[in-house]
């Protein structure tokens, strides 16, 4: 219920000559001089806002200590803490390089083993093989030595065939070139009517092949 008082009033003399200080009670602490007053003279809304601010400064000051113990041990730790992490950051950082290294350097000679072992065998198995193609060599050469003789005589025999059988081509060569010059003669003088049949073809090839049978017959008497 609304209350009244008449005409009475307090005089606020205060609010006058310090309103600078009263306006930053207001933005610093957020209580007004208007609530104030209006609580004093039973308003509720202000009665229940002034109220609600004590009772949460008096459970603010049973646990203000409290709290601030919790949290400057809260800073202080996490501080530590991060301290401590920064220290294995650090370690980290100058083990983790000579573990790295390390585990790549075995890694290299392992590597390095596994190419040696693979290089070792490769020789081995070209050694084996220059050897038995050294000893095949040396075989073929001993049997070579044994045909020496018959071969020198087969070079030489074939010389004297192959000089006999250069001589036919030119023979042919000159030939031919004589009986084109015939060819060409009839057919200037008598033209279509012209009847090279009767005109004779050079042929040296049966000879050269009969230079070439006595050839293999040599040959087959020598076995090759």
């Amino acid at each position: 219920m609304k209350r009244n008082f008449g005409n009475a009033k307090h005089k606020n003399h205060v609010s006058s000559a310090a309103p600078g200080t009263l306006n930053a009670m207001h933005n610093l602490f957020g209580i007004s001089v208007h609530d104030f007053l209006k609580a004093c003279h039973g308003d509720h809304e202000s009665i229940k806002k002034l109220s609600d601010l004590g009772r949460l400064s008096e459970l603010t000051q049973t646990n203000l200590e409290p709290a601030l113990q919790a949290a400057k041990l809260t800073i202080e730790t996490t501080g530590d803490l991060n301290k401590a992490l920064s220290e294995l950051v650090k370690q980290t950082q100058k083990s983790g390089k000579q573990v790295t290294t390390a585990i790549l350097d075995s890694q290299l000679a392992e590597k390095r083993f596994a190419n040696e072992l693979t290089e070792a065998k490769a020789k081995f198995a070209n050694d084996v093989s220059a050897e038995t193609s050294r000893h095949l060599r040396q075989s073929s050469l001993i049997q070579i030595r044994g045909y020496t003789a018959d071969l020198m005589a087969l070079v030489r025999y074939q010389t004297a065939i192959t000089r006999e059988q250069n001589k036919l081509p030119l023979a042919q060569q000159s030939a031919e070139i004589e009986y084109d010059k015939a060819v060409a003669a009839t057919l200037w003088a008598k033209g279509s009517e012209a009847d090279l049949s009767k005109i004779p073809k050079p042929n040296y090839k049966g000879s050269a092949y009969g230079l070439g049978k006595l050839w293999k017959g040599f040959k087959d008497t020598l076995g090759i």
